[in-house]
């Protein structure tokens, strides 16, 4: 990358994304501010997502529901796009810093995504920091995937379709816990795994962390380390591949998509997973999308890479899962 190009990396930014960044500015704004305290900056940051969740496709089945977790029953919210079949079923997670989110944080883009697919989609909570750290959250949804492995036909599941992914922490703590399965000789319960601009490595000197981190691009190098000292208070886990994929050898994991934002800084993380993946002689498919940021997907209302990223999710787990 030039100099010429490093100086300008704001001028890279797609009209779309910059007009997505300040109507998001305006809507936390209008709720009063980021607000001060955990309950009430994760009650501010749900109203936010509200807004932009508004619209999209209809489902045959929206609830909220619970899965029998370690901890407490876990909240999640389940969308069947049509009423009949046992339909394979991706379980995903939303971002958040691993302290914020709920299963409805990215309601409008996982109907978008069961609307194209055609299969059932499971959001699930996961435990927030600063209640619970790692391993917690991990641990939680591999609870929460072999009650569905067990127990998912009764929603009219077929249990031997399931997929994993998630958004920033939440593909980490996705990707946890493929590696968690295939350690206790349960691999097969996953037939696809999904990372979105995943937490994937505890790394602050990537070249996109040097170009991106110092706060044109929503994350910092200083913010990025207070959320992963805040997971890993221990510093043995920050080298445990549960926590940060890219740390671990993904051998035997099932055919992983791989998303990173081009203005992302911890976008060169995802890069170095799908070496990983490649290195290990996994199926991959990596793809960058140009012109935006970090959580990006959640704007797909107004932002064209979030809808194809959707797209080529659909596809991806076509191939893999086969539709409903």
């Amino acid at each position: 990358m030039s100099n010429d190009n490093t100086v300008k990396m704001t001028d890279r930014i797609h009209p779309q994304q910059a007009e997505a960044m300040q109507r998001n500015a305006e809507i936390v704004e209008g709720l009063g501010g980021p607000g001060e305290g955990i309950e009430e900056v994760r009650e501010r940051a749900e109203a936010a997502r509200a807004v932009w969740n508004e619209g999209g496709p209809d489902m045959d089945v929206k609830e909220a529901r619970t899965i029998p977790g370690p901890f407490r029953d876990v909240p999640v919210q389940f969308y069947r796009p049509v009423a009949d079949g046992d339909l394979p079923v991706f379980v995903y997670l939303h971002g958040g810093g691993f302290r914020i989110g709920s299963p409805l944080s990215n309601d409008r883009q996982t109907r978008e995504l069961a609307k194209r697919w055609g299969g059932a989609v499971i959001s699930a909570d996961y435990v927030h920091v600063p209640e619970h750290t790692f391993p917690d959250p991990v641990d939680e949804i591999v609870a929460v995937l072999e009650w569905l492995a067990e127990n998912g036909g009764a929603w009219g599941l077929d249990t031997d379709r399931i997929a994993i992914g998630g958004a920033s922490a939440g593909a980490s703590v996705s990707l946890g816990a493929a590696y968690t399965l295939r350690d206790k000789g349960k691999g097969d319960l996953l037939k696809a795994a999904v990372s979105l601009y995943g937490v994937l490595d505890y790394n602050f000197e990537s070249d996109s962390m040097r170009n991106l981190g110092g706060g044109d691009f929503m994350l910092t190098v200083d913010y990025t380390r207070m959320v992963y000292d805040g997971y890993t208070p221990n510093e043995a886990d920050r080298s445990d591949p549960r926590a940060f994929a890219a740390q671990g050898d993904p051998t035997d994991f099932p055919p992983v998509m791989v998303a990173a934002a081009e203005l992302d800084p911890i976008r060169d993380d995802s890069l170095t997973f799908a070496q990983k993946l490649k290195d290990a002689g996994v199926r991959h498919r990596l793809e960058v999308y140009p012109g935006v940021m970090h959580a990006f997907f959640g704007y797909s209302g107004i932002v064209d890479e979030a809808t194809r990223c959707i797209d080529d999710m659909s596809v991806f787990l076509a191939t893999h899962l086969g539709r409903g």
